[in-house]
């Protein structure tokens, strides 16, 4: 398969507070029918006993890093950074590869080096990390994923299943610290601009599922959002994807839904605000944003996609359509 010794591939697991789950993720990457590995934990500030319990179970199997609290942004970047490998695997610290995982990946590169990312499918699973969870993952994407990615409101790629060149990731820039829910998105994005990607449609790893439904959070990911398509306005190619106007109206939507989680966390100034710039791009929209920002606030209870409704009836009655209702 190869000429000579197989690439090094680094896992890099980014570790904070993770005493419950992190050996179950360092014991996948320590079983991989891969021949060619290093295993580095950065452990981001933990106050748990998660360096304890590594440094006792593993001892020089893997190398251990650590940092202040700065966030999975920067834990990752640290391993980026601390890697020997060509090749970069993620992995969170709650995730658990399967054993052909880096294996399956890497047969890919060797048949398509041109590509800069590899990423399989998923299967989420609940706490135990055994019980299956009755959800399942996006649509493979392969080849040039630029314009998908950029419309897919998140990231259809999740982190720990890409296997990616560590030159790709030096070229285009390592995770944006300043994100906090959606550097994922924005990463594989500025990727996607400048290398094709591949896909493997089998299940190779397994993903913790948790629920996040906090308002903070909702926040971030709102904000991580429109950094991310802000961003992705001066990418390369992006004018394959959409033209300068429908690139507003995407922006619109995003300041859009700012205004909403703004609004609903009491922030009525910065609510305003983002209303207002939303209304710049997109001036065509004002009432429909307005009554929608309204609706949010009178009716905080009511489901998204009732207010959703009366919102596409606004945009439709006034003549303007209802295709990009925010979400």
């Amino acid at each position: 398969m190869y000429n000579g010794a197989p690439p090094l591939v680094s896992i890099v697991i980014p570790a904070y507070n993770s005493a419950q789950f992190i050996c179950e993720a360092v014991d996948s990457c320590l079983v991989q029918t891969y021949p060619n590995c290093e295993i580095i934990v950065v452990d981001d500030g933990s106050t748990d006993n998660t360096r304890a319990l590594l440094e006792a179970r593993y001892g020089e199997r893997i190398r251990y890093l650590s940092q202040q609290n700065a966030g999975p942004s920067a834990a990752r970047n640290r391993g980026i950074r601390a890697a020997r490998g060509a090749f970069i695997q993620f992995c969170d610290a709650d995730d658990q590869l399967l054993p052909a995982k880096i294996e399956r990946c890497m047969e890919v590169f060797q048949q398509q080096p041109e590509v800069g990312v590899v990423y399989t499918r998923y299967q989420y699973v609940e706490a135990d990390g055994k019980t299956p969870a009755p959800l399942s993952d996006p649509p493979l994407l392969s080849g040039d994923v630029f314009c998908d990615l950029l419309l897919s409101n998140g990231n259809a790629i999740l982190t720990s299943a890409t296997l990616v060149r560590r030159d790709a990731l030096l070229e285009v820039g390592t995770f944006d610290e300043r994100l906090r829910r959606t550097q994922d998105w924005d990463l594989f994005l500025r990727l996607a601009s400048r290398y094709s990607y591949a896909s493997i449609d089998e299940v190779l790893l397994l993903y913790r599922w948790h629920e996040h439904g906090l308002t903070k959070q909702a926040y971030h990911t709102a904000q991580g959002r429109l950094i991310t398509i802000q961003k992705a306005r001066h990418y390369p190619g992006r004018e394959r994807c959409l033209d300068d106007e429908a690139y507003d109206r995407l922006e619109a939507g995003r300041h859009h839904v700012m205004a909403m989680v703004r609004w609903r966390m009491g922030d009525r100034g910065g609510a305003r605000q983002s209303l207002r710039e939303a209304i710049r791009l997109d001036p065509s929209h004002r009432a429909a944003r307005w009554v929608y920002l309204v609706l949010s606030y009178a009716f905080p209870h009511r489901s998204i996609t009732w207010v959703g409704w009366v919102y596409k009836q606004v945009k439709r009655l006034s003549g303007q359509g209802a295709s990009d209702a925010p979400v």
